[in-house]
């Protein structure tokens, strides 16, 4: 087909590109073949409906679309379906004088009273041979004003065609969607989007730098408009960085897991006048084509210069740090809405990006394993060297006597000496790991060999100062009975301490166990008298000192050494009563 000087797409003076370069016929329509197929069929055939419902995204050619379609009903040089653009009804169309098209934004006209001047309109007779409602954004109306419209939707005036744009057809009522035929835009494909941009800097004779169509059409999403949008503004800047925002810096301090620079990239691009959502989103778009660049190529929409660039990030990052990264961004971006400081919430996910160990999730998890394994693969060490053991605090008995170093260190029982023999200290020579392990060796006590005194002076020198105050008080009023076979009996006065007795048995017999280095058996009688003069618990608490080697400001004087354990446990739960 010849092609026909085009008139003057829009007035003199606006230079905005997709206004100077918006299609004219549907053969200037790109990416929605689909679409162009069924409407020139129709024109061609004399198949035109009533009414068209044209839904897809914003910037894909749903308005173009339709009036062309005007153009194409009313032209008298139709050839294959496509108008002209060069009668005077295509020109009057181009430019928005003529009758025979009524365009309508139902985002701002939707009431009901003027649905239905736009009904009552459709029965006035113009010049041409169609008259063509276009309806952008019909979504927009309220289901009053779509229920005025319906019929005249479906039987409007001979010549009247309606065509209905929207973004979001799921929102236009049923009723409305059955009086039409569908016609669903889809998004442009990168290449072509190319093509386009190509055709348009070419056609503009624009001066762009051999990136810039690259970053015009990435921006765009499959968008038209947006890609012109873009492109203008590269145009009219001269800078492509104004359209993208430069995340190498950024991506190198993620690679080498630096908080530091990482934080610092991110200050300047804010200092540049990125807003922290713009700043998430964009990286999360080019994070997205590294992630597909390294799972599947060939769904990437980028081309050589960026396709090489991600690549080349991707393969460095690593599949599982490239996936922590996206979702550790994409949750950011939601919380940034309702944030009181949108940067905060974006640092702190960068802080977190570059130290895999503050956080505990799944992918983090992932990325260190990935991280030692690599170490590992290198001949590095991925286990830690474990920390040099630190020397243990001697705990401190709970209550009763406090012996000294010395005698913590070196305990002279008054008991005769076990039968096994000690083990001799370790020389100077041996590993102080052989040391360690022979001190903490427990000494196993030959208990046939112990007499009831040298077992009583043992557990009153050693035991009982590590054990609950409530524990010595019942013992010191008890009576040592007898220690025959591993046995010790203890009496004590009435069966009312029975329950006492049980409750201080376990610890009681852990505390023999590690002084005796094996199992005395415990038997309790309650029949037995207080062995001790009341009158005389410091002298028992000096023979204690004596016999344990310590000193007399270490000696607990405190009530807690009485020989009435009942008035014990008064005095314990009424500290401040007074005995009447």
């Amino acid at each position: 087909m010849t092609d026909v000087v085009q008139p003057p797409m829009v007035p003199e003076g606006v230079n905005s590109l997709y206004r100077r370069f918006r299609p004219g016929r549907f053969s200037e329509i790109r990416g929605q073949e689909h679409v162009i197929r069924a409407l020139q069929g129709a024109v061609a055939n004399d198949r035109v409906v009533h009414a068209y419902l044209f839904s897809g995204p914003r910037g894909t050619g749903k308005t173009s679309t339709a009036r062309i379609l005007a153009k194409a009903l009313n032209c008298p040089n139709v050839v294959d379906g496509d108008p002209c653009n060069a009668c005077a009804s295509c020109v009057a169309i181009t430019q928005g004088a003529s009758l025979d098209v009524v365009e309508l934004d139902a985002a701002s006209n939707n009431g009901v009273e003027y649905v239905r001047e736009l009904a009552a309109s459709a029965w006035i007779g113009t010049a041409g041979r169609h008259k063509v409602y276009i309806i952008d954004e019909v979504h927009m109306l309220t289901k009053a004003s779509s229920n005025a419209l319906l019929k005249t939707l479906e039987e409007p005036p001979h010549g009247v065609v309606f065509v209905l744009a929207t973004t979001d057809p799921h929102k236009v009522l049923d009723t409305i969607k059955s009086r039409t035929q569908h016609l669903e835009f889809r998004l442009i494909a990168p290449d072509v989007l190319g093509e386009l941009l190509k055709d348009v800097v070419t056609r503009a004779a624009l001066t762009v730098d051999g990136n810039s169509v690259d970053i015009a059409v990435q921006r765009a999403k499959g968008s038209a408009r947006d890609a012109l949008s873009a492109l203008d503004q590269i145009v009219a800047s001269g800078l492509s960085s104004d359209v993208r925002p430069d995340f190498e810096a950024l991506f190198a301090a993620f690679a080498e897991s630096d908080a530091v620079a990482a934080l610092t990239q991110l200050a300047r691009l804010a200092r540049d006048g990125w807003d922290p959502e713009q700043l998430a989103e964009n990286l999360i778009a080019e994070l997205r084509q590294a992630f597909l660049l390294l799972v599947a190529p060939e769904v990437s929409d980028l081309y050589a210069g960026d396709r090489e660039r991600l690549a080349a990030w991707g393969h460095q990052f690593g599949l599982p740090k490239t996936v922590r990264i996206i979702e550790a961004l994409g949750k950011t971006v939601r919380e940034m809405h309702s944030a009181p400081d949108p940067t905060v919430v974006l640092e702190v996910t960068v802080a977190r990006l570059t130290h895999p160990e503050l956080d505990n999730d799944v992918a983090a998890l992932l990325e260190r394993v990935a991280k030692l394994e690599k170490q590992v693969a290198q001949g590095g060490s991925a286990v830690p060297t474990p920390p040099a053991p630190r020397t243990p605090t001697p705990s401190r008995p709970i209550a009763g006597l406090q012996r000294t170093a010395t005698a913590a260190a070196q305990p002279t029982p008054a008991s005769p000496a076990p039968a096994e023999p000690v083990a001799a200290a370790a020389s100077p020579e041996e590993p102080a790991a052989e040391q360690a392990a022979v001190a903490a060796t427990p000494i196993s006590t030959d208990l046939s060999s112990l007499t009831l005194r040298d077992v009583v002076t043992r557990i009153e020198s050693t035991v009982m100062p590590t054990l609950m105050r409530s524990a010595q008080a019942l013992l010191r009023t008890s009576e040592w009975r007898s220690f025959e076979g591993g046995v010790l009996t203890i009496a004590l006065t009435g069966s009312g301490l029975r329950s006492a007795a049980e409750r201080i048995e376990d610890g009681f017999r852990a505390a023999l166990d590690k002084e005796f280095g094996t199992r005395i058996q415990l038997a309790w009688t309650f029949d037995g008298v207080a062995p001790v003069d009341p009158a005389a618990p410091a002298a028992s608490s000096v023979r204690m000192a004596e016999e344990a080697d310590v000193s007399y400001e270490e000696i607990d004087d405190s009530p807690v050494l009485t020989h009435d354990f009942q008035a014990h446990l008064l005095k314990e739960a009424f500290p401040n009563a007074e005995e009447v």
